[in-house]
C-alpha cells in the first residue's frame, strides 16, 4: 500500500478509545509510523492475516480492517463492552473475525490456519499480563510487541510485577528469537507523526521465515537478544 493510502486510512479513522488510554486512543496509540512500519512488514513478508491481542475500543483493528480488506483481521477482548463496539465497528466486514477470549486462547485457535500472520501483541489484562503465554505459543509468522523498552526516553513501555517489557524479557525466548528489531527513532518517515505525547516503543522479530526483510531497512535498528541472567 502506497504512503498516501496509509495516510488516509490512518487519520480518517475514530478515536475512540480517546477516555481511557494514555496516548489519546486511535490506531497505534496514534503513532502513524507503527502503520508506516506495519505495511513494510505486510507487503515484504506477504502476511496473510494480522492477529492483534487486546482490542480495547477498535481504533487499531477499525484501521487495520479498512485499510488490508484482503487480509484475514483477527483481534480479541475480555470486556464484554469493548467486543460489542468492536463487533459493531468491524463485525460487518466478512474479513473480521472479533472473539471473547484471552489472548493465548485466541493465538492457539488461529496460529495455524494461516500461512504468515503478523501478530501484534497489546494485551493488558489489568493484573495479569500474557505476553510470555502468548509468545510460548507463535511458531511462525512475524511479531510486533507493543510497549517495549527501546532505550530512548520519548517512547514508553510497560512493567508487571518488576518485569520490564524489555531485551530481557525476550531472552526467554532466545532459541526461537536470537535477534530483535526496534522501531528507529532516528529514522526519516514518510509521513508526519502527530502524537505529541506517549508513543510506545515497539520490538519486531520474525519467527520460522527464511528471509531477514527488517535488516536493512531504515525503520528498524537491529539487537541481539541477551541471554538469560547476563
Amino acid at each position: 500500500m502506497s504512503a498516501e493510502n496509509v495516510y488516509k486510512y490512518f487519520y480518517r479513522t475514530l478515536r475512540l478509545g480517546a477516555e481511557e488510554l494514555s496516548d489519546g486512543g486511535g490506531p497505534f496509540g496514534f503513532d502513524i509510523t507503527t502503520a508506516l512500519e506495519f505495511d513494510f512488514l505486510i507487503e515484504r513478508y506477504q502476511c496473510d492475516a494480522i492477529i492483534e491481542t487486546g482490542s480495547n475500543a477498535g481504533d487499531t483493528t477499525d484501521y487495520l480492517a479498512r485499510a488490508y480488506p484482503h487480509l484475514n483481521i483477527v483481534t480479541c477482548d475480555v470486556v464484554d463492552r469493548y467486543v460489542d463496539l468492536v463487533k459493531r465497528r468491524v463485525g460487518f466486514m466478512p474479513h473480521t473475525h472479533v472473539e471473547k477470549l484471552d489472548s493465548p486462547e485466541l493465538i492457539a485457535k488461529f496460529r495455524d490456519q494461516f500461512r504468515c500472520p503478523l501478530y501484534y501483541l497489546d494485551a493488558h489484562w489489568y493484573d495479569a499480563w500474557p505476553l510470555e503465554r502468548e509468545l510460548s505459543l507463535i511458531e511462525n509468522g512475524v511479531v510486533c510487541v507493543d510497549d517495549f523498552n527501546i532505550g530512548n526516553p520519548r517512547f514508553g513501555y510497560d512493567s508487571y510485577d518488576g518485569v520490564e517489557c524489555g531485551p530481557q524479557m525476550l531472552g526467554r525466548f532466545i532459541d526461537k528469537v536470537p535477534h530483535y528489531y526496534t522501531n528507529n527513532p532516528e529514522a526519516q518517515y514518510e509521513l508526519p507523526c502527530l502524537q505529541n505525547g506517549r508513543r510506545g516503543g515497539k520490538a519486531y522479530f520474525a519467527i520460522g521465515q527464511q528471509h531477514d526483510h527488517m535488516r536493512h531497512h531504515r525503520y528498524f535498528k537491529r539487537y541481539e537478544t541477551p541471554r538469560p541472567g547476563a
